[in-house]
């Protein structure tokens, strides 16, 4: 039976047990990742067949909808045995005082398993880190491969010494500025989530500086055998000096022969799509699902 749990009735303990046996288990749905998203977050839960779904939600002109958090690629319907019947149930036990859903779905769901909305495709991805070092360099494109040459016989210096808040200062002035959309607080919550995985051991920084300064820098969230790319940021000397390429391929080595997969948080931005595919990943679909069921004088606002 699923049941509808206020965020004061959940059992933190329990619904990271439940979703650590999960299939599709993924790190943004731990209990203190949702914690920090949406501090007051509610949930629907079916202890017999082990499924749970997060509900992240905001309060607007009195309205709650449900959202995608900043940072966070992927939520809905996580399960032992992922259905499309089984994400379909859970999906029509939301709450009706949720009348706005823009959420992301994780990739075991598919269209057959929604409720009526409006979906739309995302691309993310993933590379397994099985194979020796040259095997996987052997994979990357021909561009990648030049573009690592041109660092000469010496590699650049990469260090791990990085902190939440250096990242974050060069995100901030690089990224954040180069393509914005950062919703308010969305810096605030990067840096939350970069210190709290920090302190449980579950986030890498690798970065490249020039006279102490940070000029390019990446973050991986690393759990259950999957490590995210959750972050990047490169500035003008970072570009100069093919900083991407070197700090993925750094991590691509340091990583191979784990079973490990690097999961690169996907893009529909062509360029960054070719970025990641030069690496050897594989592209797959995950879903967006927009459902509008306000008011008829608020529901044309939204759309």
């Amino acid at each position: 039976m699923i049941e509808h749990l206020r965020h004061s009735e959940i059992d933190k303990g329990l619904w990271d047990r439940l979703h650590t046996s999960c299939a599709d288990r993924i790190w943004y749905m731990q209990s203190w990742v949702l914690d920090r998203c949406c501090p007051e977050w509610e949930c629907l839960i079916d202890k017999d067949q082990g499924a749970i779904m997060p509900l992240l939600w905001r309060r607007r002109f009195g309205i709650d909808y449900l959202f995608q958090p900043y940072a966070v690629q992927q939520q809905g319907v996580f399960a032992k045995v992922p259905s499309d019947a089984l994400s379909r149930s859970f999906f029509e036990a939301v709450p009706k005082r949720f009348r706005f859903w823009d959420i992301h779905l994780n990739a075991m769901i598919s269209a057959a398993g929604l409720v009526e909305g409006t979906v739309e495709e995302n691309t993310n991805q993933t590379l397994l880190l099985s194979g020796t070092v040259e095997e996987l360099r052997a994979g990357y494109s021909q561009g990648h491969r030049r573009n690592l040459r041109k660092a000469g016989v010496a590699a650049p210096d990469i260090v791990t010494d990085l902190r939440a808040d250096e990242f974050v200062t060069l995100f901030r002035r690089t990224t954040a500025a180069r393509f914005g959309g950062i919703p308010d607080g969305g810096l605030e919550l990067l840096s939350a989530l970069l210190e709290e995985a920090s302190r449980q051991g579950q986030c890498t920084m690798f970065a490249m500086r020039e006279e102490g300064v940070p000029i390019a820098a990446v973050c991986f969230m690393e759990w259950e055998g999957r490590s995210i790319l959750l972050k990047s940021a490169n500035d003008e000397r970072g570009q100069e000096r093919h900083a991407m390429f070197h700090l993925l391929d750094h991590h691509i080595a340091s990583k191979a022969g784990s079973d490990l997969l690097l999961d690169f948080a996907g893009s529909n931005t062509p360029s960054v799509a070719r970025f990641n595919g030069g690496f050897g990943a594989h592209s797959s679909v995950y879903l967006h699902l927009t459902r509008n069921r306000l008011p008829l004088p608020l529901r044309w606002i939204k759309r």
